[in-house]
């Protein structure tokens, strides 16, 4: 038993005109896709959703630090020194894993307590006295 198909088959029939129809469409798209108005108005279009996106950035930043929670800005940069400090500590493990021994910190340099000869040489200044007082003599 074989199937033969009938030239009255609807879903023939409707595959032939939606693939015409694609072929339509696709082909009136292209070309208005290629004129310049088109790419105007596209431009404009990202253009303005771009302006609408950092607004809304804007907005959610100042809320954000209005309520003193982290922006993603914030967010960012932590994840940036997390990272850093992640890499130091990953090669300071593969020096200690290899043999080496782990950076000293340097000492604090002491504390200068002399003064530099300029200031030592000159004199110092003379101390004012005050006046005397007189006592006078109570009734």
């Amino acid at each position: 038993m074989t199937q033969s198909s009938s030239p009255l088959d609807p879903m023939a029939i409707w595959r032939e005109l939606s693939a015409q129809w694609e072929k339509s469409t696709n082909a009136f798209a292209n070309e208005a896709m290629a004129s310049d108005p088109f790419r105007q108005g596209m431009h404009g279009g990202m253009n303005a959703s771009l302006g609408a996106q950092k607004a809304l950035a804007d907005l959610m930043a100042r809320l954000l630090t209005m309520l003193n929670l982290p922006t993603r800005a914030d967010l960012q940069a932590l994840s940036e020194q997390l990272q850093h400090i992640n890499d130091h500590l990953a090669r300071i493990a593969r020096q200690l894993e290899e043999g080496g021994t782990a950076p000293q910190p340097r000492p604090a340099a002491p504390r200068r307590t002399k003064q530099p000869p300029s200031m030592a040489a000159a004199p110092p200044a003379p101390a004012k006295k005050a006046p005397a007082r007189t006592r006078r003599p109570r009734p």
